[in-house]
C-alpha cells in the first residue's frame, strides 16, 4: 500500500510539472485545434450537402441526415495529434539531463511515462471537447441524447493516451523533438486508410483491407454509433478496445524505450 501510494505521489508531482510547462506555452495548442475545426467545417461544407439531409432517402443517406454526427468523430481522431507534444517535452528532458538525473532518484519509470502520456491524453481530451462544442454548435445531434458526446470524450481520452505514449517512445528512441514529431505524423495518413468518408462497407478492394487492420477504424466506428446509429455494444465494445490495446501496447513499448536509453546513459 504505501509503495502504491509513493508511486502516485510521484507521478502526480510529475504531471503537476509537465502540466505547467503546457499552460506556459498556450499557443502551442492553437494549430492543431484549428486544422481539426477546420476540417469540421470544410467537411460538413463540402460534403454534408451531397452525404446528409440534402440527399435523405437517397442511398447515400447513412448520416441519417445529420452528416455533422457523421463526421465529427474524424476530427475528434484528428486532435488526437496533439498528444505528440508529450514525446517532445520528454526529449527535452533528456536533451537538458532531467531525465538521467531522475533515474538517479528514487523514482519509478512507470511514473517518468505516465506522466507526459497523462499531459497528452489531457491534451487530446480539452482538444476534443472544444471540437464537440463547435460540432454542438453547427449542428451535432447524438443519437442517444447528450451522454453521447461524454462516450465520445472517453473514448478520445484512452486513444490520446495511447497516442501519447506512441509519441513518448518515438521521443526516447530518436532522442531528438524533430525525430518525435516526425515518427508522430505517420499516424496520420491512418485517419484516411480508415472509413472516414464513407461507412466501411462501401470500401473496396486495398483499401477495404486497409481500413479493416486499422485501429483508427473502430475508435471512429465506435464514436459514430452513438453519434449515428443510437446504441450498437459491438460496435462501441470494439471502439474502447481499440483504444485500451493501443494504449496498453504503446505504454508498454514507451517503458521499454526508457529503460534502454538509460542503459545506454
Amino acid at each position: 500500500m504505501k509503495s502504491k501510494r509513493s508511486f502516485l505521489v510521484q507521478l502526480q508531482i510529475l504531471t503537476k510539472r509537465m502540466t505547467l510547462r503546457v499552460i506556459r506555452r498556450p499557443l502551442a495548442e492553437l494549430p492543431n485545434l484549428i486544422i481539426s475545426a477546420f476540417f469540421l467545417f470544410v467537411y460538413d461544407g463540402a460534403l454534408g450537402g451531397v452525404f446528409g439531409g440534402n440527399a435523405s432517402g437517397t442511398p447515400f443517406d447513412f448520416a441519417n441526415g445529420n452528416f455533422v454526427n457523421f463526421i465529427l468523430p474524424v476530427s475528434i481522431v484528428s486532435a488526437s495529434l496533439s498528444g505528440a507534444a508529450s514525446g517532445i517535452y520528454l526529449v527535452e528532458d533528456i536533451e537538458s539531463g532531467v531525465f538521467k538525473r531522475y533515474q538517479s532518484m528514487p523514482i519509478s519509470r512507470w511514473a517518468i511515462i505516465l506522466a507526459p502520456m497523462n499531459v497528452g491524453a489531457f491534451r487530446v481530451l480539452l482538444q476534443a471537447g472544444l471540437i464537440l462544442l463547435i460540432g454542438k454548435f453547427i449542428g451535432a445531434d447524438p443519437a442517444v441524447g447528450n451522454i453521447g458526446f461524454l462516450i465520445v470524450l472517453s473514448i478520445a481520452f484512452i486513444w490520446g493516451m495511447g497516442f501519447a505514449g506512441y509519441s513518448v517512445a518515438a521521443g526516447v528512441k530518436s532522442g531528438s523533438s524533430q525525430g518525435a514529431q516526425a515518427a508522430t505524423f505517420l499516424f496520420f495518413p491512418a485517419i484516411f486508410l480508415a472509413p472516414t468518408f464513407v461507412p466501411r462497407e462501401a470500401l473496396k478492394g486495398w483499401l477495404e483491407t486497409a481500413a479493416a487492420y486499422n485501429p483508427t477504424t473502430y475508435v471512429i466506428e465506435g464514436m459514430r454509433s452513438v453519434m449515428v446509429q443510437g446504441w450498437e455494444p459491438d460496435v462501441l465494445f470494439r471502439g474502447y478496445l481499440s483504444a485500451c490495446l493501443f494504449a496498453a501496447i504503446t505504454l508498454t513499448f514507451a517503458v521499454i524505450s526508457a529503460r534502454k536509453a538509460t542503459e545506454k546513459a
